[in-house]
């Protein structure tokens, strides 16, 4: 296809956009030009010219005739099957942003959508202690108790009283209460991620907020475990179960298992979820019920693993828990079949019974002890963009080991 050489005026425009230092929302898609493109292609088509009447000019003139044809049908079959593909939401991206900066595009974000919209925030920062002396335990009590830090100028006055410069340059739950006007959805990866545990629901609106592990047992130099899970569950189980390599077969496969397994966490949030549950409204966005399963799935496999096994250690959310769908008999086998298909077994709890400590040396002066079992909080649980979920009996588990 040849394309038109831009002109200085399209020039200037390009570089003009290149250089906007602003917050760049969502690009515009390029389906309408594509679809202009293809119907003008089909219209400019000249009509083939009459050939001459011998054996050869018919012949050549039906099979243009039974070419054209099926292509029109084809034509006609493809328009209607094509699905209606969502239009990407407006987005605001910050990279340490202070807490006027988040304030205003979240004011911005408020005020854009209407009365069917949602805020989704995702805040990803450090965390700021929620203990403060003085009089900053009067800002505690009315839910200023720490959250995530927000960058901040350093000056030689607020260096001489760090709490208070940590307590002004933070993200509380209280500064988000006013936004739960409308359907708020939030999602905070920090390690005082529990700070938003308890946000309140005045305005009897929507309201989700999933919370990272304050604590992780192992580290990815390439990000948080829980984003990872958010992104690519399939990524993230690699990451947990420290596989490196992996054959293509291996891998296909792995993929079929995390689409199924998606699939039948829809299923599970479908029939687990109260009707009445504010949750239902997000469950039909694409966005967040993808992000709402692969909640879910980080809990399942981080509950199952062996090395996950302190409360600090655990997504949490509220105000849902989702205990029924992330300890449902059908969800921990298949999750357990991914974890066979690697042959990870040893790094992982395979059966329902809660894992045996081990045993202390005993000491001359007692007998032989063993320290209690480790406490596992299970808490909660989101593309599989599942128009259609896929039954979870049509993918028998094996026994468990």
């Amino acid at each position: 296809m040849l394309e038109r050489e831009p002109s200085a005026n399209t020039k200037e425009a390009a570089a003009g956009s290149a250089a906007t230092p602003a917050i760049p929302a969502a690009a515009e898609t390029a389906e309408g030009s594509t679809a202009g493109i293809a119907e003008g292609s089909a219209a400019d088509t000249p009509e083939p010219p009459e050939p001459a009447a011998d054996t050869v000019g018919v012949r050549g003139k039906s099979v243009l005739k039974e070419k054209a044809e099926p292509n029109e049908r084809d034509k006609d079959v493809v328009e209607k099957e094509r699905p209606v593909r969502r239009v990407n939401p407006h987005k605001y991206v910050l990279y340490q942003p202070n807490f006027s900066q988040i304030q205003v595009y979240l004011a911005n974000a408020f005020r854009e959508i209407g009365e069917q919209g949602c805020v989704l925030l995702y805040l990803s920062s450090e965390g700021a202690g929620t203990e403060v002396p003085g009089a900053a335990n009067a800002a505690a009590a009315h839910g200023y108790i720490g959250g995530v830090a927000t960058s901040r100028r350093s000056s030689g006055e607020a260096a001489k009283d760090r709490s208070a410069e940590q307590l002004v340059n933070s993200v509380h739950p209280a500064d988000l209460v006013p936004y739960t006007r409308k359907p708020f959805f939030l999602v905070v990866e920090s390690e005082s991620s529990l700070a938003y545990k308890d946000m309140p629901n005045l305005f009897n609106q929507p309201l989700l907020c999933l919370l990272s592990p304050t604590q992780y047992p192992m580290t990815s130099s390439s990000g948080s475990i829980y984003t990872f899970f958010l992104h690519s569950p399939i990524v993230a189980f690699c990451v947990i179960s420290q596989i490196t390599s992996m054959a293509s077969e291996q891998w296909s496969e792995l993929e079929t298992l995390f689409v199924e397994i998606e699939d039948l966490v829809f299923e599970l949030l479908n029939t687990y979820v109260a009707a009445a549950s504010p949750v239902r409204k997000f469950l039909g966005d694409d966005f967040l019920r993808q992000i709402i399963i692969r909640h879910a799935l980080c809990c399942v496999f981080l509950d199952l693993h062996l090395e996950f096994v302190k409360p600090e250690h655990m997504p949490q959310s509220s105000p849902e828990r989702f205990k029924d769908v992330v300890s449902a008999p059908v969800l921990l086998r298949k999750t357990r079949d991914i974890v066979e298909l690697c042959s990870v077994e040893d790094r992982y709890r395979m059966s329902d019974s809660p894992p045996t400590p081990p045993a202390k040396s005993p000491s001359p002066t007692q007998g032989l002890s063993a320290s209690p079992p480790p406490a596992t909080a299970l808490a909660t649980m989101p593309e599989a963009d599942t128009g259609n979920s896929n039954s979870a009996n049509d993918h028998p588990a094996s026994p468990p080991t």
